[in-house]
Formats: structure tokens, C-alpha cells, sequence
């Protein structure tokens, strides 16, 4: 039993060094901008507006990618979206990261309603509840 464990133990310390080789081989290097912009153009038949550099909490490159619903999608039509997007393999990834505890929301952006003198339901004297 012992000199199995032995084994166990000396093959894993062995295995370490070569899993380690293979992960960096076979992290997949960052695609450019244009190829992104053209997978997604394909994949979700959208007109890519910007394509921007970013990274996530971890540290991952992705892209942030403004893309435009055509003028044929009814009620969407022309509706302008922004996408994050892997930069390794160009797929869009869910705006919710889940956990083992829950989950987390993108961070950014405001959810105040906007009171600006500008706003029309201002000037008709509407309630904000």
C-alpha cells in the first residue's frame, strides 16, 4: 500500500510539469478586432458599430462590441446593443457570471431614472415614486 502511494505521489509530481507545458501551448491567442467583428456580424446578423478592448475581473481578454439591429427586425429595428465577446474565440459570453454562491451582475451603467429638465415627463410635473 505504501509503495503505492509512493507511485501515486512520484507520477503526479512528474504529470505537473508537463500539464503546465501543455496549458501554455494550448492557450489560444487573442483574435484581431476585424475578425471579431466579422464573427459577429455573421453569427447574429447585427452591423457592428465599435469594437473595443477590455478585460474581465479575472483578467481575460474579451472585446466590448456596439453592434445595430438591422432595419428589417420589426420593433427592434435599429436597436444598438453592447456585446462581450471572448477574444479567443470570438463567442459572445452571458452578461451574468454565476458562483457558487449566486451570481454577479455587470458592473456599470445606472439605474437612476433620469430627472434632467430635459426629460418630458419632468415637465409635465410627473410623480417619481
Amino acid at each position: 500500500m505504501r509503495s503505492f502511494l509512493i507511485g501515486l505521489l512520484l507520477a503526479g509530481a512528474l504529470a505537473a510539469p508537463a500539464a503546465a507545458q501543455t496549458s501554455d501551448q494550448t492557450s489560444p491567442a487573442a483574435k484581431p478586432a476585424d475578425e471579431v467583428k466579422r464573427i459577429v456580424e455573421q453569427t447574429y446578423n447585427v452591423q457592428v458599430l465599435r469594437v473595443t478592448e477590455a478585460a474581465l475581473e479575472d483578467g481575460t481578454a474579451v472585446y466590448k462590441v456596439a453592434a445595430m439591429m438591422p432595419g428589417t427586425a420589426g420593433n427592434a429595428a435599429f436597436m444598438v446593443n453592447t456585446l462581450t465577446v471572448d477574444a479567443a474565440t470570438g463567442l459572445a459570453l452571458p452578461p451574468f457570471r454565476h458562483h457558487a454562491a449566486g451570481y454577479s451582475l455587470p458592473q456599470g451603467g445606472s439605474y437612476e431614472p433620469n430627472r434632467t429638465s430635459n426629460n418630458p415627463a419632468v415637465a409635465r410635473g410627473h410623480t417619481w415614486r
